[in-house]
């Protein structure tokens, strides 16, 4: 969640006016503070690999004749120097409170134009600028960032510590820290940086993303315990609820096909033998096929099919679409329960979408229990 007095919760959950501005930087400087911004959207997905994308307008008074439109390289809101800060401010009588939505890349300025009087004088002067921008959060860098060559990382370093080298951003440990279970060379291409962390953030069982504090976090595979409500009623936040059931991603059998370190094929078959999910039974043999080039031994192989396994006839998960009043204190990966429904779910935030209305759209990843 994004931080927040324990005040914020409770007005959140009644009425309260909002009102969105943004601080813009230049490397560390802050450079312009509370400009207004219109016309915002802001969506974070955990399917997209650059997990936060927006955009909206800024709307500058000048102060001295000055413009805020860039020219190219120059000027503030210029996409190659520009970062944004989405903030939103929450008030509720004589309640106020301003929440960081995190620190973005301007990626794009689809539209600019000033605003122009004349002087007394007769001269031209500029009363204010009006800038569309288009903006990524920031795994963005790490995309654009290419590796030169090849680059390998050994067997037993830190997955932790290889997404500090290869992102030189602050990571947050948010899972326990594992040892890469084999040497790994990453591939130099495009995004391949980017790819390198996330397959290091799979290692680690779950998915890397950067957080609204604007550190490298982990989602973990797992879903724990809710750490905000989304409540149904005359006063809750949520307005329309859908799911639905299929059973093309629960696999009964894995079967694994790897390569020894000497390059020799090693092989492994994990199946359900009882109960209503048995290969034997009515639901027949559903197969999946796995691989990995970091299992190098069989009892690797055994064990990862296995896993794999386990995690596919322990639950199948299904996605629910919310939605709410805005809330600007969670984020994508936040784990979230749903009460007042006809019953309780707890899920994972999949992909969260606000704008300048006063609702916003989430996806609500939840497990079924199949055995």
């Amino acid at each position: 969640m994004r931080q927040h007095s324990d005040a914020l919760v409770d007005v959140l959950a009644g009425s309260f006016e909002r009102e969105l501005t943004v601080n813009v930087f230049t490397g560390s400087d802050r450079t312009l503070e509370g400009v207004r911004f219109e016309s915002w959207q802001l969506s974070s997905d955990l399917g997209r690999e650059v997990c936060g994308q927006g955009s909206g307008s800024v709307v500058y008074s000048s102060v001295d004749g000055e413009s805020v439109v860039p020219v190219g390289t120059q000027g503030v809101l210029s996409p190659f120097r520009a970062r944004v800060e989405p903030v939103l401010t929450i008030r509720a009588g004589e309640f106020q409170e301003s929440v960081s939505l995190g620190t973005f890349r301007v990626v794009a300025v689809p539209s600019a134009e000033d605003f122009v009087v004349v002087a007394e004088d007769g001269r031209e002067l500029v009363s204010g600028s009006r800038v569309g921008l288009k903006f990524d959060s920031l795994e963005a860098d790490v995309e654009r960032w290419g590796l030169r060559f090849p680059e390998t990382s050994k067997a037993g370093v830190s997955a932790f510590g290889e997404i500090r080298r290869f992102t030189g951003m602050p990571v947050e440990e948010t899972v326990p820290d594992v040892p890469l279970p084999a040497l790994k060379t990453w591939e130099a291409k495009q995004g391949g940086r980017l790819d390198a962390v996330m397959e290091l953030g799979r290692i680690l069982g779950g998915q890397a993303v950067v957080n609204s504090r604007g550190a490298w976090v982990i989602i973990p595979d797992v879903i724990g315990a809710p750490v905000a409500s989304l409540r149904l009623g005359e006063l809750g936040t949520v307005l329309e609820v859908a799911d639905e059931i299929e059973t093309d991603t629960v696999f009964n059998e894995v079967v694994g096909s790897f390569e020894d370190s000497a390059g020799n094929p090693l092989y492994a078959v994990a199946r359900v033998t009882s109960g209503p999910l048995s290969v034997s039974g009515p639901y027949r043999t559903n197969t999946r096929y796995y691989s990995s080039d970091l299992v190098k031994t069989q009892q690797q192989a055994d064990r990862a099919v296995a896993s794999v396994l386990s995690q596919s006839i322990g639950s199948q998960q299904y996605d629910v679409r919310i939605q709410c009043h805005i809330n600007p204190l969670i984020e994508v990966g936040d784990v979230v329960e749903l009460t007042g429904w006809r019953r309780p779910l707890v899920g994972r935030l999949m992909s969260v979408e606000m704008s300048d209305s006063p609702y916003m759209n989430v996806t609500l990843r939840v497990d079924r229990e199949l055995s």
